[in-house]
C-alpha cells in the first residue's frame, strides 16, 4: 500500500483573528456525511507544547468537498468549559453509529500529574455537541469507537501506555474486558510507543487500522494492520 500526498500545503492553517485557534490547527477527527468531509480539528492559542506555557485547546469545525478547499467556522464546537477540561479538549476521534455521530477525544484538566482522560460527546448534525462525560477514568487518550458493534457490545480502541488497548461495553457508560492488542516492536520505528490515528475501518479481510508509532527519538510514522 502507498499512500500519496493531496497536496504539499496544509489544507488549514491558524487564523490569528481567533485567539482560540491563533496559533496552530492539528489532529484532526474527519467523517464522511451528507456528501461533505467534516473535520472536527484541536485548536491552540499559543503553541502547544509546555515550553510555550499555559496553552489552552478547542475543537473547531470545518467541512470541505474535495479535501483540498474548505469551509470553517469562526467559532468553536467545544470549549474548556468542563471541570475535566480546563485545558480544553484534545484530539478528537469520531464514528457514525445508526443517525448520531460519537466524538471521543481527550480531556485535559491539567490539575495534578496524569490529569488526561477518554471524554465522549455525542451529536446528529456535527456542530452542536452534548458531553457525555468521562469514559474511562484513569489516565488515557488516543481512543476511538468501532463504527458497528461486535458480538452485540460497542468496541472502544484506546491506549494505556506504551500499548493499544481494547475494551467493550453494552452501554457506552461501564467498560470490561479490557485486551491489549498491539504493542510497540523493539528496534523499530515504532519502538517507544504506538497508538491509534484513527477509527478502524471494515473491509473485507477484517478491520483495517492506521496507527501512529513512536522510535526512541520521539519521531512519529504511521503504520497499518489488519485485526480480525
Amino acid at each position: 500500500m502507498k499512500l500519496t500526498r493531496l497536496s504539499d500545503k496544509p489544507v488549514l492553517v491558524p487564523v490569528s483573528e481567533n485567539r482560540w485557534e491563533a496559533s496552530a490547527v492539528f489532529n484532526a477527527a474527519c467523517v464522511f456525511d451528507g456528501g461533505w468531509y467534516h473535520m472536527i480539528y484541536r485548536a491552540s492559542d499559543i503553541g502547544p507544547h509546555e515550553s510555550f506555557g499555559e496553552y489552552t485547546n478547542a475543537l473547531g469545525y470545518a467541512r470541505s468537498r474535495d479535501l483540498i478547499n474548505w469551509e470553517r467556522k469562526d467559532t468553536p464546537i467545544l470549549v474548556n468549559d468542563a471541570e475535566q477540561e480546563l485545558r480544553g479538549p484534545e484530539d478528537p476521534r469520531i464514528v457514525k453509529v445508526g443517525d448520531t455521530f460519537y466524538m471521543t477525544y481527550t480531556g485535559f484538566g491539567n490539575r495534578f500529574p496524569g490529569d488526561f482522560r477518554i471524554c465522549m460527546a455525542v451529536s446528529k448534525d456535527l456542530i452542536r455537541w452534548e458531553r457525555k462525560g468521562t469514559v474511562l477514568d484513569e489516565p488515557n487518550k488516543n481512543s476511538a469507537l468501532f463504527p458497528e458493534k461486535i458480538n452485540n457490545r460497542y468496541c472502544l480502541f484506546h491506549r494505556r501506555q506504551p500499548d493499544i488497548w481494547v475494551c467493550y461495553s453494552d452501554d457506552l457508560i461501564n467498560w470490561t474486558d479490557h485486551e491489549k492488542v498491539m504493542t510497540p516492536l523493539p528496534d523499530s520505528w515504532n519502538s517507544n510507543r504506538i497508538g491509534i490515528a484513527g477509527p478502524a475501518v471494515k473491509i473485507r479481510e477484517g478491520w483495517f487500522l492506521i496507527y501512529h508509532g513512536v522510535d526512541e527519538d520521539n519521531q512519529y510514522r504511521l503504520g497499518a494492520a489488519l485485526l480480525d
